[in-house]
């Protein structure tokens, strides 16, 4: 009797060997289903390049985006005895002022054509200036001036030629003032102590004819009487 099949619940009990045939036959059924059937999760690799561009394209406007931010928050920063082009004295009394804090009100703007002779000169420009430069206020004691200077030469010119930006005996301070102004104009110039000699860092000494007598201390405040005579060399 242990040979013979046994009926359970209305269904045939077969022998091991035929079940383990039929659970083998089974899986090799479910495998090749497995291998027809399209894959939910599977994407092709050209698509995912694609993507991962466009999503590294994106991270990339947002970054420079941030940056361009950042950087337009931030002041522009001018070297020292510069001054952008857009900058120019039009209005009489009207002040300007530079990026580096250096303050110039007009009292004269000087000729109105425009020529490189005309102005406002450059930076390397050889120019003719008549200055008075003082300390302590605008009315304060003359360390300086253009007349002090050439009364030491010949014919005793009341201007000095300088080069704009390259001679020593003027601080940037007052090359950023020139660059503000047209040939005949004349104004006045108050340079904070970053625009003066050494940017304002050490003492100095003024003319020997002037009325400041020994040092004039560091982070002194300047202030100029200007008058730009003529543009040399542009």
């Amino acid at each position: 009797m242990s040979g013979m099949p046994i009926l359970r619940r209305g269904r045939v009990a077969r022998t091991p060997s035929a079940a383990a045939s039929l659970v083998g036959l089974a899986m090799v059924a479910v495998l090749l289903l497995a291998s027809s059937a399209p894959s939910q999760s599977w994407v092709p690799p050209a698509t995912s390049r694609r993507a991962a561009a466009a999503a590294a394209g994106a991270a990339l406007l947002a970054n420079t985006g941030v940056l361009a931010a950042s950087a337009a928050s931030k002041p522009q920063q001018i070297a020292p005895g510069y001054v952008p082009a857009e900058y120019l004295a039009k209005k009489v009394g009207e002040t300007v002022t530079t990026p580096n804090g250096v303050v110039y009100t007009p009292l004269d703007l000087g000729v109105t054509t425009d020529g490189l002779r005309d102005g406002p000169p450059r930076s390397q420009s050889n120019v003719w200036v008549k200055y008075t430069a003082r300390v302590n206020s605008p009315d304060g004691p003359v360390f300086d001036s253009s007349e002090l200077r050439g009364s030491r030469k010949a014919g005793k010119p009341d201007y000095a030629e300088v080069r704009l930006n390259l001679d020593p005996t003027l601080p940037n301070g007052v090359y950023e003032a020139l660059k503000l102004m047209k040939v005949g104009g004349k104004g006045r110039a108050v340079v904070p102590p970053s625009g003066g000699y050494a940017d304002g860092k050490v003492a100095f000494e003024g003319d020997e004819l002037g009325e400041v007598k020994g040092l004039i201390p560091a982070e002194s405040t300047l202030y100029y009487d200007l008058e730009l005579v003529n543009i040399v060399k542009p």
